[in-house]
């Protein structure tokens, strides 16, 4: 039924590429964030709820 749908919108291919590559580029820019946050923020940050 979704492959009937899809078919039907013209250019729904590169909607949905688009909407891939924008999804993939959040979450590895999410990562990269998380990957490089300063340590001591983030220890402060897990530590202030039980404080």
């Amino acid at each position: 039924m979704f492959k009937q749908f899809i078919s039907t919108i013209p250019g729904a291919d590169s909607y949905m590429i688009f909407s891939l590559l924008v999804f993939l580029v959040f979450f590895v820019l999410v990562g990269v964030y998380l990957f490089w946050m300063d340590k001591k923020h983030l220890d402060k940050m897990r530590k202030m709820p039980l404080e």
